[in-house]
């Protein structure tokens, strides 16, 4: 007689989870890495099915997400969460509820925020079974294999103990709150012995990448640099690991072919551009989209001096429409400042010249700038704004965050440099963002932060929006820096006229730094309406309400206009540079033109204005690349231009046109509001802007 047969064993559940403060993210490098590096072994793929979860942390949904990833789970062996500073509080509390549904589940967490961090993670989230350090591939799959070996009982068991110590770079809760720690585990020197999570659709299908708006993806690993201020390379400092081109070509084709038009593609290199074959790689990238007839955003993370190479790099993926402004990565431009953040920056000279070459090829950039790091005064601060700007340059400022495994963390470093920190939101309003801040040092105390902080604001909403080539002949001809006519802007805006309430909500942008607790969100949102993107939602409201009103958005430049004229005429000197009322009034009427790109996102309408300007005013916004450069339709005006040291009344004129293209009308206002913000969007760039000498037909612009 025969023995029955014998039942399969039944496969155990391991459940992979990232939160994510992105809309619409549901692809994940991190989750697919671990999943595919695990089930390539035959023993963990014969008794494990794998199951990701890609939810958005805040917002309405994030409760639906949190309760679906529990409902989800069947008695599973282990539920793995990657952590991140901005999803670190919520992450623990879901797998505090895993662990107390499922208590023989195996907890796994890893991420930059709570590696090397095991004392504090454990006191702070005693239901954590194992933290992996670094790069947590092979250690996942080897983790997985101990489990499966032992899956019942607690890990302290003699067994499970012995497995779990041949497992390298982890640590487990040990007795009296000691932290067990195995040996450190090298890095992974064969990045292609990793398998790809791309190119085996039972990690990702074609369906999951069809659906995700951003694809994060790398090419190699690594960062060569040692900045203070950054995990990457100032707890790493390894040298850059690469995986093949071939490997790179055909993920970059399967990623191509399956998504949807518009999505984001962020190449998460740390310095892409540092390496030669980068650019055969945005090549390549090129002609996929090409091939397959669609069109991409790339972002990526720029070499961080940047060189020749990343400037033809980007005018490869900006001649395809494939990219936006492209990052010139200074930081600070304080010499001392950058010695003490391990910093190797561009030289001044180099980032002038760096932004011409992008100017003459029409490429937008931004300069990152972080207030806050130590050795930073607000005066430095001031002239590193500065620069960028007078080059050309949209300055975007940023926090200074205190990140876990940085040299700005190590006692003795916050001891000489007097760091105080504060636990804010990195954005006011936004509770997905929150962390250790930097509000204070031995050259910067907490008032200094904030006026630093403030003056985002006005740098944006004039600098960036409303009147930027105003600013830029009231600098050029008077001599004053530009950073401070943006500073006497923020006590314009202080004032209230012409509009009281926008003075009230830049006063309450600088409370929401100091009472986080105090943001107005529904004062705030009404004047947005459904259209929100929930970042710097001060700035939004604001320039809406600018600008939603032709005749508002003119009494609100001219007002500014005023008060800079009154408060230059102040200084005998500078007065007597200041060009005529009535010259600078055909600036401003420029500049409100291109705030119609604005309201386009706001009414759904498209707008045409005719400007009339001195040749000479002309010609110091196309040195400073201000207005299109003559290739975008606006030709180089020659024998007509007027000299600056002419009377800027010269008949030798200017006549143009602004036209908001049709794309633009159905814009979220939002969505390129932010754009400003960030320095991708450039109102007169974005507008069909056309111009000739007085005298020249004026061509109908052209929309691209």
């Amino acid at each position: 007689m025969s023995s029955p047969p014998v039942a399969p064993a039944r496969r155990r559940q391991v459940h992979l989870v990232e939160l994510t403060v992105m809309p619409g993210v549901r692809y994940s490098a991190v989750l697919g890495q671990l999943q595919a590096a695990a089930q390539a072994d035959p023993e963990v793929d014969a008794a494990v099915t794998f199951h990701k979860h890609v939810r958005l942390q805040g917002g309405t949904g994030s409760r639906q997400g949190v309760r679906a990833v529990l409902d989800s789970l069947d008695d599973p062996l282990a539920v793995a969460f990657t952590v991140y500073f901005w999803n670190r509080a919520r992450t623990l509390e879901l797998a505090r509820k895993v662990k107390e549904r499922w208590p023989r589940c195996r907890i796994v967490v890893g991420g930059n925020d709570v590696t090397h961090q095991q004392h504090e993670l454990f006191a702070q989230a005693p239901w954590v079974d194992v933290l992996v350090h670094g790069e947590g591939e092979l250690r996942f799959r080897d983790l997985l294999r101990a489990f499966l070996a032992h899956p019942e009982g607690p890990l302290d068991d003699p067994a499970a103990a012995a497995a779990l110590a041949g497992v390298p770079g982890i640590s487990r809760p040990g007795p009296e709150g000691h932290p067990i720690d195995t040996a450190d585990a090298p890095r992974v020197t064969d990045l292609d012995a990793l398998v790809s999570p791309l190119l085996d659709p039972r990690v990702w299908s074609d369906q999951d990448l069809a659906a995700s708006r951003m694809i994060v993806y790398e090419t190699n690993r690594g960062c060569p640099y040692s900045c203070a201020f950054c995990y990457w390379g100032g707890a790493t400092n390894s040298k850059v690991r690469q995986y093949s081109l071939d490997r790179i070509r055909a993920e970059l084709d399967r990623i191509v072919t399956h998504v949807g038009q518009g999505t984001q593609l962020f190449i998460a290199d740390a310095n892409f551009g540092i390496l030669p074959r980068d650019t055969e790689i945005a090549r390549h990238l090129v002609e996929l989209c090409a091939r397959h007839r669609k069109r991409l955003l790339v972002m990526t993370n720029w070499a961080k001096n940047t060189n020749g190479r990343v400037v033809e790099i980007a005018s490869i993926l900006h001649r395809a429409g494939l990219t936006g402004a492209i990052t010139l990565s200074a930081q600070s431009f304080d010499a001392e400042v950058l010695r003490l953040a391990n910093r190797t920056n561009i030289r001044v000279d180099n980032y002038r010249r760096m932004q011409r070459q992008f100017r003459d090829r029409g490429i937008p950039t931004y300069t990152d700038l972080i207030w806050g790091l130590p050795g930073e005064s607000l005066a430095t601060h001031l002239d590193g704004v500065e620069e960028a700007v007078a080059a050309g340059g949209s300055p975007v400022v940023y926090p200074l965050l205190l990140l876990n495994n940085t040299d700005y963390t190590h006692a003795r470093f916050r001891d000489e440099h007097a760091l105080t920190t504060r636990r804010l939101p990195c954005d006011p309003g936004n509770t997905d963002l929150i962390a250790d801040v930097v509000t204070g040092h031995a050259r910067m105390d907490f008032e200094d932060w904030l006026r630093g902080m403030e003056l985002r604001i006005p740098l944006t909403l004039f600098h960036k929006c409303l009147l930027r080539c105003t600013l830029r002949v009231l600098a050029h001809t008077t001599g004053t820096r530009t950073v401070d006519l943006i500073s006497a802007l923020g006590e314009h805006l202080r004032a209230g006229d012409p509009d009281p309430i926008v003075a009230y909500w830049f006063a309450d942008y600088v409370r929401s730094w100091r009472e986080p607790e105090t943001f107005p969100r529904q004062a705030l949102y009404a004047e947005l309406g459904a259209e929100v993107i929930h970042e710097e939602v001060h700035y939004q409201a604001i320039l809406h309400r600018v600008v939603r009103d032709p005749e508002r958005a003119r009494q609100h430049a001219h007002a500014a206009v005023d008060f800079l004229y009154e408060h230059l005429g102040a200084v005998p000197a500078v007065a007597a540079r200041l060009p005529g009322r009535a010259d600078l009034d055909r600036v401003i009427d420029l500049d409100l033109a291109a705030a119609a790109v604005f309201r386009a996102g706001i009414h759904k309408v498209a707008e045409t204005h005719e400007f009339t300007l001195p040749g000479a005013l002309w010609a110091i916004l196309r040195e400073h690349g201000d207005v299109p450069p003559a290739d975008a339709g606006c030709p180089d005006i020659g024998s007509d231009t007027v000299s600056r040291t002419e009377a800027l009344t010269d008949p030798g004129s200017i006549r143009g046109l602004v036209a908001v293209p049709w794309a633009r009308v159905h814009y979220p206002f939002s969505a390129y509001a932010l754009s400003v913000w960030h320095g991708s969007g450039r109102p007169v760039h974005d507008c069909a802007t056309t111009a000739r000498a007085a005298g020249r037909p004026l061509p109908a612009p052209t929309f691209q």
